[in-house]
Parts: structure tokens; sequence; C-alpha cells
């Protein structure tokens, strides 16, 4: 039982240890980007050692990659089941506007929170810029898994709708989310009044039924 118990307790120690070693990079890339961040910025800020850093994530460049898969998870496990608990609740009742509503939501509230989000949006610019992470890591570990459970969706509610043609109205959504999301920054502090796009909820109303318009259009 002894044994048992130091076993666990050395695990949480490592789960706790290799969390904070995710953070402080996470915050430390998305300040500084991977070329200027060093392993000793980041074991001073984790306050652990370079052994721990090693330990968890065998170097800068494959830490670098799990604080984007860490995050990418977390977003992704959100937007699929938000799609999927409105499917569960309405089951053939729901509305293309409430898939809308709820995909949407889903994708800009872990990138617009304040401060995370705001770190989790200036690492993805930087990668953006600064590309350090394996080609097409994104498309395969978020975009894809997300894209095919809204295309079911979509087919759940029109199924007349093509998959072509799915694919197209997903990616338009979500070009219009991405616009949404650098508005807020682009526009930060000028009048909501003046910027209509800067207040949330206005913008998702608009998104949603633009985007339901020319959705319905494409099942005609």
């Amino acid at each position: 039982m002894k044994k048992r118990n130091i076993k666990s307790s050395e695990s949480l120690h490592n789960k706790r240890t290799r969390e904070q070693i995710l953070c402080a990079a996470k915050e430390l890339f998305a300040e500084k980007g991977f070329s200027h961040t060093s392993i000793r910025d980041i074991t001073e800020k984790a306050a652990c050692n370079l052994a721990a850093v090693n330990y968890h994530f065998h170097g800068k460049t494959n830490l670098y990659i799990e604080v984007f898969r860490y995050h990418m998870n977390t977003i992704k496990n959100q937007r699929i089941d938000a799609i999927q608990n409105l499917l569960s609740e309405k089951g053939d009742d729901t509305t293309l506007e409430e898939l809308v509503y709820s995909f949407s939501t889903a994708f800009l509230e872990p990138l617009l929170k304040k401060g995370s989000g705001q770190r989790l949006m200036e690492l993805m610019m930087r990668e953006r810029y600064d590309q350090h992470l394996p080609q097409h890591m994104f498309v395969e570990e978020i975009i894809r898994p997300v894209k095919t459970i809204m295309k079911e969706a979509l087919s759940q509610i029109h199924p007349e709708l093509t998959d072509t043609a799915a694919e197209l109205c997903i990616h338009s959504i979500v070009g219009q989310l991405f616009h949404v999301m650098q508005a807020q920054e682009l526009f930060k502090g000028m009048d909501k009044t003046e910027m209509p796009i800067l207040d949330m909820p206005k913008a998702i109303e608009h998104v949603v039924k633009f985007s339901v318009g020319g959705i319905l259009k494409c099942v005609c």
C-alpha cells in the first residue's frame, strides 16, 4: 500500500510539473516567439530544472509542438462536444440556426477568453509567420476532425446538401468567424455602436443568419 501511495504521489507531481512547463512555455513562446525563447527562460518561469523539460518533452522543439497539441486538443474537443451535445439533446428537431450558433460560439469562446485566449491567439499568429510545427499539423489534428463532425451534422439536418457544398459552407462560416476574431484586436477600444462587429452577440447572430441563408441557397 505504501509503495502504491508513493507511486501515486510521484505521478501527481510529474503531472503538475508537466503542466507547469506547458503553461510557462505557452506564455513565453507567445511573448517572445520560438527562436527568442530559451530552455533556461522556460525552466526559470516554470520553477523546474532542465532535466524535467528533457524528461517530459525531450527538448525545445518537441515542447513547442506539445504546447500547440495540448491547446488544439482542448479546442477540438470543445467544438466537437458542442455539436454532438446539441444533436444528442435536440435529435431530429435540431435546426440549422441552432447548429451554426452552437458551432460559432464554441469556435470563438476559447480564442477570445480574456488572458488565456489572447495568449493563444498571439501564439498562433507567431506560428503563422514563423513556422516550427510539422506541416499540416493543424489540418490533421483539429481542422479535419471538427470538419468531419460538422459535415455529418449538416447532412443530418439537410441530407440533400452535397459533400462539396457542405465543405464549402463550413469554410465560409469559419472565414467569417476568423474575421470576427481578428476584429476584436484590430478595433480594440472602439465604440461598439460604430463597430457592431465588436459586439459578440450581434456578430454571432449575423454570422448565423448570413450562413444559414447561404446554406439554404446551396440546398435549393
